[in-house]
């Protein structure tokens, strides 16, 4: 709602936004829950990630009315989207109907090589699994040793993008990384002792309708979705010698980086990697190409700060918007303005419409 204002497409809704915004400061006022409005005209940053890093906790059962609400799988909870609906009955009752879905479990093995993410893993997923409705309305289970070798931040990308699976959800196995991480994020965390008393893990024989499918890492490669379609990537198979490279020549009139999926502080890491290499090279955005960085959480927008990316992105031509959620739901910088226009972007979806009427390759931070 921030950031509504001055977007063409939300104008003819100006009176409703405005009334929204009245009406959450009189249930923040009535209710007393955690106040995360913006401040001076920023937002704090967008839900998903804020959630995770101040109160989503291991064994947690979480509902709220957006899809990637799922990403509070990445802490071990069991979290999904439901409809507005659904969710009122269960703010007014403290309670809701659920029936137990069906699991699919992804064992991971090996490690990412150079280049490829936690990104390109749930675009392999999206075209080997998803594509053949073995995810659907299942829930995402990922576990096995090469889990150890991906961080809180790419664990979260895998859950965060379930939902582009049409999973129900998706959840990581709990681990001591994990109490570690939450422990080194929050001002007041949990004691150590009782978060480990609350991990999840599958019970010994857990039955999977879905299957259990091992995924090596180290044969992921880097992978872009076509336009219009997440489940559409290349390479279709990175054991053949395929590669991005035979997408062809694309020219590029947008980049955007950001979204809950792609603004975590890991993202921008990515972002920075390649960043620092170019002005070490004494190169620059490309003329006639918009490159835009949106910060996930104010938590992002200061670590990059301490580490001294905002200086190397705006040296290197990239103009950066404050945390929230921004292209990827159509809103703000970054979205396209004509059908002929091409970006690649790493958010979330590539739903024609979505973000602007252009055609969008999705890709990973380090690919964008």
């Amino acid at each position: 709602l921030l950031y509504a204002d001055g977007v063409a497409r939300f104008m003819p809704f100006a009176d409703k936004i405005q009334t929204l915004r009245e009406m959450q400061t009189v249930f923040l006022k009535q209710t007393g829950v955690r106040d995360y409005q913006s401040r001076d005209g920023v937002s704090p940053g967008i839900c998903h990630e804020i959630a995770r890093r101040d109160f989503v906790d291991p064994g947690d059962f979480i509902q709220a009315t957006d899809s990637h609400t799922c990403m509070g799988g990445g802490n071990n909870a069991l979290a999904y989207g439901v409809g507005a609906t659904e969710y009122a009955a269960l703010v007014v009752s403290g309670a809701t109907f659920v029936k137990v879905p069906e699991s699919i479990r992804f064992e991971l093995t090996g490690e990412l090589r150079t280049g490829a993410t936690a990104k390109d893993v749930m675009l392999h997923i999206l075209l080997h699994y998803a594509r053949n409705e073995m995810t659907l309305d299942r829930v995402m289970e990922f576990g096995g040793p090469g889990l150890a070798t991906l961080s809180m931040d790419e664990r979260a990308t895998l859950t965060n993008m379930a939902t582009e699976c049409t999973a129900k959800s998706g959840i990581i196995d709990g681990d001591e990384a994990l109490l570690h991480w939450i422990a080194e994020n929050r001002a007041s965390p949990p004691g150590r002792d009782a978060l480990r008393s609350c991990l999840v893990t599958p019970d010994e024989g857990a039955v999977y309708d879905g299957g259990v499918h091992t995924i090596d890492l180290s044969t992921i490669a880097p992978m872009v979705a076509h336009p219009g379609d997440p489940e559409q990537g290349i390479p279709s198979d990175p054991t053949n010698g395929a590669d991005i490279a035979d997408i062809g020549d694309v020219a590029i009139d947008i980049a955007y980086g950001g979204s809950c999926t792609a603004g975590k502080v890991d993202d921008f890491a990515m972002y920075a990697r390649v960043l620092e290499e170019a002005v070490a090279e004494g190169r620059k955005v490309a003329d006639g190409v918009d490159f835009y960085i949106q910060f996930g959480s104010e938590a992002t927008q200061e670590a990059a700060r301490e580490h001294g990316w905002i200086d190397t992105f705006e040296r290197a031509g990239v103009r950066l918007i404050n945390p929230g959620c921004g292209a990827c739901i159509g809103c703000g910088p970054g979205v396209s303005e004509t059908a002929e226009q091409v970006t690649v972007s790493a958010i979330n979806r590539n739903f024609q419409g979505r973000s602007g009427p252009g055609r969008l390759y999705l890709a990973s931070p380090l690919t964008v």
